[in-house]
């Protein structure tokens, strides 16, 4: 019997630190990587009064996502989500924006329709998108409690009125940071981040360790996140999903012989 050839990650011991490893750790697994998950935070949902207040007293013309936990939140923890699909409520619905192609496929899992994705897939790219748009209007902007000011005031400097609800707040997981700690010390080679407070976390559970591993990054506001931490990333991801990430590892780690 033919030996099977060893995936292109074979050996590397990688870590991921998001709450749910998701697709990334089954494609990571397949091209041979030993994957750690090691979640540094926990989501939690904010009280929805204040979005259901909005969209009971506003008509928008865009719903913006920026993240499948804004996602989900809105959709189906707030209840709202029948409101958001086409036909869902009486007069217009408005149309929904996602920051990546991840983000979009779970909106349209969920029964939305997704009118826009930009073709760079992050904030300044969407950004971009709604530059390009014939016309103005108002946006409901759901996010986190510590989401960056970023693309609120980038829409409202283009003329968009933007009401951004926050939906959920991110806490660090103290036992995933003691499990990142324990896992360090085994030994690792990399770790993947999706976010700034992923990264926030990982600096106060290790410290300079991190310096001796290769970073990965979701994308920019994570990755200034890495910088301003003194850290280095060894790749971004080029667009915000799964598979931009996993081919930025793959591509690295490659380079790296």
């Amino acid at each position: 019997m033919a030996e099977e050839t060893p995936g292109k990650l074979h050996g590397l011991r990688i870590a991921i630190t998001r709450e749910q490893p998701g697709e990334l750790a089954t494609w990571l697994s397949a091209q041979g990587a030993t994957v750690v998950h090691a979640p540094l935070i926990r989501v939690v949902a904010a009280p929805g009064e204040e979005l259901l207040h909005m969209l009971a007293s506003h008509s928008y013309d865009w719903v913006v996502f920026t993240s499948g936990n804004a996602l989900r939140f809105v959709v189906v923890e707030s209840g709202v989500g029948p409101s958001l699909a086409p036909g869902g409520r009486p007069g217009k619905t408005p149309s929904v924006a996602c920051v990546g192609e991840s983000t979009a496929e779970e909106a349209r899992g969920l029964g939305l329709r997704v009118d826009l994705v930009p073709k760079r897939q992050h904030i300044k790219g969407l950004l971009e998108a709604f530059a390009a748009l014939p016309d103005r209007g108002r946006v409901l902007y759901p996010r986190s409690e510590i989401a960056p000011s970023t693309l609120k005031e980038g829409l409202q400097a283009l003329g968009f009125v933007v009401d951004d609800p926050v939906v959920y707040r991110t806490y660090p997981d103290k036992h995933g940071m003691q499990a990142f700690a324990a896992q360090l010390k085994r030994g690792l080679d990399a770790v993947v981040f999706a976010s700034p407070s992923a990264v926030r976390y990982a600096v106060e559970a290790v410290g300079d360790e991190l310096n001796r591993l290769r970073l990965y990054s979701i994308g920019p506001s994570t990755s200034e996140a890495l910088r301003q931490a003194g850290l280095t990333v060894a790749a971004e991801a080029s667009e915000h999903s799964t598979a931009g990430l996993a081919q930025a590892i793959l591509a690295k780690e490659s380079s790296l012989g």
